[in-house]
């Protein structure tokens, strides 16, 4: 969380954990779920177009798809952040009201291996398979997930095993690979020749033994692409330009810290 001086500087109380999580809200008449940027032991920022106020009171839940379970916490809006840029979406600071929480627990042992995950001594999770389809008719973006895992794959504390990235062209290359699963993720781009996303994903929903595998859907369609991925049966929506980096090293923080994937 931050503590905005007189002067206007920020002053963080409580280090900050960049992860990309899915928020649901638990009385919200939308049905869109909105993502976090980072999360403290204090609150969490999230990002979301909903023009909450300083003062309002927020009940959600925190989760990844295919590797952490909702989370559910009542916290406090105190401020709010414009759109600056591409990179820098709107949302709001949020104070965690820690005692109102129902999985205040979980809560506090998420943020806490979170923060010292790293540290000297720590012990890191072993080598699990975490297998992703990358369902996208764009080479550029498929190069830049890749060299994201090649990136992650070298590093000492994440053993190259952990990461399994398959690709597809479009919606009827992904049905065939998932016949072939199973898969933990399914990252897909809405917009794509012969089957596109909206089309997969509905697939993926009503096909018995595949209903239940998580969908992020990545791309350029604002908030009718919002719309659009999420009544399809979508689990997350990031708009392009895409957080490539940071879903990448949520999977590879929380299978460090001890996640484990449930393939569907």
């Amino acid at each position: 969380m931050v503590r905005v001086t007189d002067d206007g500087a920020d002053k963080r109380i409580f280090p900050r954990a960049p992860v990309l999580l899915k928020v649901e809200y638990a009385h919200a008449a939308q049905f869109l779920a909105d993502y976090t940027e980072n999360i403290s032991e204090g609150g969490v920022f999230i990002i979301t177009d909903e023009h909450y106020k300083k003062g309002d009171r927020l009940d959600f839940a925190v989760s990844f798809p295919g590797l952490l379970d909702a989370i559910k916490v009542r916290g406090e809006v105190m401020w709010r952040r414009e759109s600056r840029a591409p990179g820098e979406p709107a949302g709001v600071g949020v104070r965690f009201l820690l005692e109102e929480s129902p999985d205040r627990a979980s809560l506090i042992e998420l943020v806490g291996r979170l923060n010292r995950r790293g540290r000297p001594g720590e012990p890191v999770a072993g080598p699990v398979v975490f297998r992703v389809l990358l369902v996208e008719d764009n080479v550029v973006v498929r190069d830049m997930l890749r060299y994201g895992i090649q990136k992650l794959s070298g590093r000492s504390d994440f053993p190259a095993s952990q990461l399994e990235v398959v690709e597809a062209d479009n919606g009827r290359e992904a049905l065939e690979q998932l016949k072939r699963g199973p898969y933990h993720l399914v990252v897909v781009d809405l917009y794509m020749p012969i089957m596109d996303g909206g089309q997969l994903i509905e697939h993926i929903r009503g096909t018995p033994g595949l209903a239940g595998v998580p969908v992020l859907v990545v791309s350029s369609g604002g908030r009718e692409g919002r719309v659009m991925a999420m009544q399809s049966g979508a689990d997350v929506y990031l708009d392009k330009p895409i957080k490539l980096k940071q879903m990448m090293e949520t999977i590879e923080t929380l299978l460090a810290i001890g996640h484990t994937p449930r393939a569907r």
